[in-house]
């Protein structure tokens, strides 16, 4: 008989940010994160293209901004940001101001490097394809830039395309370039649109997309990749978007489909599956780093909800962790997360200990204690690891974190790999349903069966579970003002259980 192991390992990590500026922007809101990219004020959505600067060796990326939030104000702008290590951040002012065009404001869309100077703006200028809202509805214009993203020019003779009606969902451009011909996909209803152009400025409709995403309600924010699986070396195409999963008993979230290309066209072969299994990954872009890796930023946000939060400083929004993706041949070809970057986060052990579960006694519910601390601090990192032995292993784990303002619970069946996710927060108004969206339990799988190895991101408007072992993620938003988190941990059986603490 083979032994096997348990191991239950659980990591508590503070967090000590030392530029504030740098990471949380001009103004201190009350749900400002500690490790990850917030609003510089106002409001934050949408993730926009992220460039390598080999030059000064880093990451140039923009978000949606409407500085104008607190006062009732709308519309966005390209607010840009640059960083080494996705953790901390410097902020390069807006690269794209709003209402300064007849067009309207500016919304998502995506960067063309053009190298050969094909649009005639200058060689290596930065083309920004992207849509405005205004009087002609959504419109698809290009800003050019030749400072190497900081600031953007819109172009003469903009808008490039405009909708036959002016109320038609037409818009977040995402354009790439093959064997000379420029391909714009566009995000129009429950179909994604595709146009070609020679110049790169005069596209004309090839073709529509609707197979297998049809069902996801209002797409929006495509992307497109050329990926090789990292076991079988295959080259697959890979679509991801915004979608809306009500008809599956889903939440709004980030999906992809994995197929291949003919002639500029995606031809989906696969059904519609999630990047991150959460309430809060949404409106994501992504960069190839290699011809096997994904590197992929989202909103840590919903429409359901986060024009409702609680807020005196009007500041609202912050951007995920950045994650690093591959694809791999199994199960039919899976989009996996490998890791999240962390940088130097999470390194310093102060506690560790073993317990087993059979020497506790159980509450009336029949779970055992292993972990019941407070811990003083916004941000932490809480990983476990379990593997059954030959013991009755636990049917059911739970971890839940609570404070004065905001409670989440996770809770999993280990005998057939689903769990429940429940939160609130009394950070949320109770306007347009808000709160109801906010506190609706909901549930998800992961591959694997009597084990659970799993890592969580906390932070203080944010909660980000990983699970290694399969590639699959959940993330939400929190929006809690309090830094006393109160941990706990339970299982229902006998099991030997190792934990240890880290600052």
């Amino acid at each position: 008989m083979i032994k096997k192991v348990v191991l239950f390992v659980v990591v508590l990590s503070g967090v000590f940010v030392m530029d504030n500026h740098k990471v949380l922007g001009d103004t201190m809101g009350e749900y400002s994160q500690n490790y990850h990219l917030n609003a510089k004020s106002g409001f934050m959505n949408d993730i926009q293209s992220i460039v390598y600067d080999e030059k000064t060796q880093e990451y140039k990326f923009y978000y949606l901004h409407n500085k104008d939030f607190k006062v009732g104000g709308n519309g966005t702008e390209w607010e840009a940001v640059s960083t080494k290590d996705f953790v901390h951040y410097n902020s390069l002012g807006t690269a794209i101001k709003k209402y300064t065009t007849p067009n309207g404001d500016i919304a998502s869309g995506t960067i063309y490097k053009d190298y050969d100077n094909t649009l005639g703006f200058g060689k290596d200028a930065l083309i920004s394809y992207v849509t405005s809202y205004g009087e002609k509805g959504q419109t698809q214009n290009i800003w050019f830039s030749v400072d190497n993203g900081l600031t953007f020019q819109a172009y003469k003779n903009n808008p490039i395309m405009t909708p036959d009606n002016k109320d038609a969902n037409f818009r977040d451009p995402y354009v790439f370039r093959l064997d000379g011909t420029f391909y714009m996909y566009l995000a129009e209803g429950n179909k994604i649109g595709v146009y070609n152009s020679k110049d790169g400025i005069h596209f004309n409709y090839k073709s529509g997309i609707y197979n297998k995403i049809d069902q996801l309600g209002l797409l929006e924010c495509p992307n497109l990749f050329k990926l090789k699986t990292t076991d079988s070396h295959e080259d697959k195409w890979v679509m991801l978007f915004g979608g809306n999963g009500y008809q599956r008993q889903e939440t709004t979230g980030t999906y992809y489909v994995v197929g291949n290309l003919i002639d500029g066209v995606f031809q989906p072969e696969t059904d519609a599956r999630r990047v991150d299994d959460g309430s809060d990954f949404y409106g994501a872009k992504f960069m190839q780093t290699n011809n096997h890796q994904l590197l992929g930023l989202g909103w840590l946000g919903s429409w359901d909800y986060n024009k409702q939060v609680k807020t005196n400083t009007g500041k609202v929004g912050s951007m995920s962790m950045a994650r690093v993706l591959s694809l791999t041949q199994k199960n039919n070809y899976r989009l996996i997360t490998n890791q999240f970057l962390t940088s130097t986060l999470f390194k310093n052990k102060v506690d560790e200990q073993t317990v087993y579960t059979k020497e506790t006694t159980a509450d009336a519910l029949g779970y055992k204690t292993v972990v019941d601390k407070n811990i003083p601090l916004k941000s932490f990192a809480l990983n476990l690891n379990t593997v059954k032995d030959n013991e009755a292993f636990p049917s059911h784990i739970h971890i839940e974190i609570d404070n004065q303002d905001s409670f989440f619970k996770f809770d999993l069946d280990t005998t057939n790999g689903y769990y429940m996710v429940s939160r609130n927060s009394t950070n949320i108004k109770n306007e347009e349903d808000a709160y109801g969206h906010y506190a609706k339990a909901h549930v998800s799988k992961i591959n694997a069966v009597n084990q659970l190895n799993v890592q969580l991101f906390v932070d203080a408007g944010s909660i980000e579970m990983f699970f290694p072992e399969t590639g699959e993620t959940y993330s939400l938003a929190k929006f809690s003002e309090s830094a006393n988190n109160h941990v706990t941990v339970k299982v229902n059986g006998d099991t030997r259980v190792a934990y240890s603490v880290l600052e």
